[in-house]
């Protein structure tokens, strides 16, 4: 069991791993084994020594670089939320897709200006393959995919699951802090039905790390209903092939899937079945683990 003040710190070690200083308002949404009002958090704040704060975010003694950065940075959030509400009816549009996310980095508005923007995709069951063909296609011929050496601000496509494994808890490590803020702090772009039940039947292993339900993040939700009607209306056509078209296309990206994985071959990131396309080739969760329960636990 942690104290208020101890859940503070830890909350501020997990974000200092990833050079973040969080507002209060964050450490209140995203307080680690603690639920807590802001106000209370705040007072909390003001009592202790080995936390500071600059410009309204709150960092461990003597890293107020990360307020500073964060501070710079701020034009880079906001341009890369842009490119995300221009090419909100490209995601929309594409067949069988359920749900797209901004995860990582942006998503909680950690960026800087190498990066990308990382998505968190749902599929209906039994298309993954294809809704992810045609989202490459469609970020390819507009020009905002990771390709090769064209990385910053441009979309990345490296993680899908279908609607039957929304349950991150099946790829979770035994102690995952990572994975768990991860689902915490992804912001949907579409699908709101889709990720209010991700939500729920993930809020079970979260518990774990947070003392309060998930609270949804809707600021940067679309909707596009004429977008979604085309959207319908392709997948009608291609479900009447969808016995041919998603064995087809399956087989074709996984060849492509498995000449990637041997350049990794001993990365534990990757995984790609008809469920699931993770292809994570640094996947930093066992070190950010190891960091962290270094850190709340100092005399281990």
């Amino acid at each position: 069991m942690l104290s208020l003040k101890q859940a503070i710190l830890a909350t501020l070690h997990y974000f200092d791993l990833l050079d973040f200083a969080p507002t209060a308002a964050e450490l209140a949404d995203f307080l680690y084994g603690w639920s807590a009002p802001v106000e209370v958090i705040e007072a909390q704040l003001a009592k202790m020594e080995d936390v500071a704060h600059a410009h309204g975010f709150y960092f461990l003694k003597g890293r107020q670089s990360l307020a500073e950065m964060r501070k710079e940075h701020a034009h880079l959030t906001q341009k890369l939320w842009k490119k995300v509400r221009q090419c909100g009816w490209m995601l929309s549009l594409c067949p069988f897709v359920k749900m797209v996310a901004v995860c990582n980095s942006l998503a909680y508005e950690n960026v800087k200006p190498e990066s990308d923007i990382d998505l968190f995709v749902v599929t209906k069951t039994g298309h993954l393959a294809t809704a992810r063909f045609f989202m490459k296609v469609l970020t390819q011929i507009f020009g905002v995919r990771v390709h090769h050496n064209k990385i910053a601000g441009r979309f990345c496509l490296s993680f899908f699951v279908s609607e039957s494994a929304m349950n991150l808890e099946k790829l979770a490590h035994d102690f995952d802090p990572h994975l768990a803020y991860f689902v915490a702090t992804m912001r949907p772009v579409c699908g709101e039905e889709t990720y209010v039940e991700f939500l729920r039947v993930n809020n079970e292993w979260i518990s774990r790390y947070f003392k309060r339900p998930l609270k949804p993040k809707l600021e940067y939700l679309q909707r596009h209903p004429i977008v979604g009607v085309f959207s319908r209306v392709l997948e009608s056509i291609l479900s009447i092939f969808g016995s041919v078209i998603e064995p087809f296309l399956g087989k074709h990206q996984g060849k492509k899937d498995t000449e990637r994985k041997k350049m990794f071959p001993n990365s534990k990131g990757i995984v790609t079945n008809k469920d699931v396309f993770k292809f994570h080739e640094n996947d930093p969760r066992e070190e950010i683990a190891q960091d962290f329960e270094q850190r709340l636990n100092p005399k281990t």
